[in-house]
């Protein structure tokens, strides 16, 4: 049997952190939730992680930050980056870094899952 892919969720909103891991472990995927994108960094998981989900807005590095490490590392990971404060530019600056969707809080969760399952697939 296949494992389940596993989807890294990083925001610093522990209601977010548990309703994001709710709805994926609802349609049988794993997730790993981190407080922080430094938490993900450092956690060595590169290697069993499909995806990350990232928020916009954290204290510490943001999600473009984030997006920017990841890339710098070479880590070739797809990014779903969120926000609930979305701007066109914060927008611009994810998808042209390659982020696979830009979603707006609260996120659609029709939506987000959309955009990971054609990941994970």
């Amino acid at each position: 049997m296949k494992p389940s892919p596993v989807i890294a969720i990083v925001d610093d909103d522990p209601g977010v952190r548990g309703s994001l891991d709710s709805l994926l472990r609802s349609v049988g995927l794993t997730s790993l939730a981190f407080t922080s994108a430094e938490d993900l960094l450092s956690s060595g998981l590169e290697g069993p992680v499909a995806c990350i989900v990232s928020d916009l807005h954290m204290p510490g590095m943001t999600g473009l930050e984030l997006q920017a490490e990841i890339t710098r590392r070479g880590w070739a990971l797809p990014l779903i980056m969120m926000t609930a404060y979305p701007t066109e530019a914060a927008r611009d600056q994810a998808l042209a870094a390659g982020a696979v969707a830009f979603l707006t809080k609260p996120v659609d969760p029709d939506r987000l899952l959309d955009a990971i399952l054609r990941l994970a697939a």
